[in-house]
């Protein structure tokens, strides 16, 4: 595991001295590793990884079929993947990503779940929205909270990608690559795989490139950009990295203070499909 010693550390010593609880909320930044840790951790735990293993069970809203919420049937599963022995074990696990993306009838489901647990399960929420949670959920898991890596950490873990030569590592990943992914994370190591995968790298770049010129462009250059942004639907994302880079950058200009709090304020209304997107995008590139 990179990064997240002490939690490595508490969890050992329970699993060690046989103390390990049923259920853990696992909080912090967004993107930081903490699903991660929990794969890491069933390693721990059972002693083989998670993968197509039928003692592990992740959970998560299905993205790519257009879902934002975890169902009541998704903790119906759960509750009957929890009442089979555990084929290898000696542990079941069950981890909840983005838990608080549960709707109201699946949280009152796994409320049962959580006031009978199985003998030797483990159930992980994973958020970083903890206080979007019912309060009867918070009280029965034990919060452990996580922060993000720090710089040194995630070198190692850029070291660790590349020496395994994983399918996240690209080849022509550069000295400069890897200084841009350490500034831009901000010690999520989650946000640096997901910009390992595809062109996802290659597109934060150029966001944050288009950014740089765009500076010193005059309106009709902005307009025809936000024209062209608009059009290929991918502009959230843009504005995301842009945002985290401005952070980044936070003390090398007075005036990234007032672009920060202008794409703070994008950022809101882009999230938010009532309001006028490309309105919103022309002005915030007309007043840099």
């Amino acid at each position: 595991m990179i990064g997240h010693v002490k939690q490595k550390k508490y969890f050992a010593n329970l699993i060690k001295n046989g103390s390990l609880s049923h259920a853990y909320l696992l909080s912090g930044p967004e993107m930081i590793g903490k699903k991660l840790f929990t794969l890491d951790l069933y390693e721990l735990l059972n002693g083989h990884k998670p993968e197509n293993d039928p003692d592990f069970r992740l959970i998560t809203p299905k993205i790519e079929e257009g879902e934002t919420k975890i169902y009541i049937e998704d903790v119906r599963d759960i509750k009957k993947f929890l009442s089979f022995k555990a084929y290898n074990g000696p542990y079941k696990v069950v981890v909840i990503d983005d838990a608080h993306r549960l709707t109201a009838e699946a949280s009152n489901a796994l409320l049962k779940t959580l006031e009978e647990p199985s003998p030797f399960s483990v159930l992980f929420l994973v958020t970083h929205m903890p206080k979007s949670l019912p309060g009867t959920i918070l009280s029965r898991c034990e919060e452990v909270a996580f922060l993000p890596a720090r710089a040194e950490e995630v070198v190692e873990f850029l070291k660790d990608i590349r020496q395994r030569r994983t399918s996240l590592w690209p080849e022509k990943l550069n000295k400069s690559d890897e200084e841009f992914l350490i500034k831009i994370s901000f010690g999520r190591l989650g946000f640096i795989e997901r910009l390992l995968q595809g062109d996802e790298l290659d597109f934060a770049k150029k966001a944050v490139d288009d950014l740089r010129k765009l500076l010193g462009k005059g309106a009709f250059e902005k307009m025809d950009y936000v024209k062209k942004m608009h059009e290929n639907k991918a502009y959230g994302q843009t504005v995301g990295y842009w945002l985290n880079w401005l952070y980044a950058n936070l003390n090398n200009s007075p005036k990234n203070t007032l672009i920060v709090r202008n794409l703070l304020e994008l950022n809101s209304i882009v999230s938010q499909p009532q309001f006028n997107h490309r309105l919103a995008l022309e002005n915030f590139l007309l007043n840099l």
